[in-house]
């Protein structure tokens, strides 16, 4: 029972699946998120999974990834995989 996503005025959103409670301020392209996942302002996700409660910080970019559950990228990291062998990053990790 979480409330609706929130898209904050600079969240920019195309092709994606974002569930019940997310707040997206960043940029979601071509992505799956999960549940309570936070995409702070100048943040980029693409062509990515974030599990539930996930946290993608100020310009951070997030590309061809799998993150499992309460991952945190933490401010200005670059986290990239290749179409072909997605980065996995595992449960609780802070990059």
């Amino acid at each position: 029972d979480e409330p609706p996503v929130k898209y904050q005025a600079s969240a920019v959103v195309s092709n994606s699946l974002l569930a019940n409670g997310c707040h997206i301020a960043g940029t979601v392209e071509n992505s799956i998120l999960g549940r309570g996942v936070i995409v702070h302002p100048g943040a980029v996700v693409r062509d990515s999974i974030v599990m539930q409660k996930g946290q993608i910080h100020r310009g951070a970019l997030v590309e061809n990834a799998i993150l499992d559950k309460d991952v945190v990228i933490t401010p200005g990291k670059q986290i990239r995989g290749e179409k072909e062998y997605p980065l996995v990053v595992e449960k609780q990790a802070v990059i």
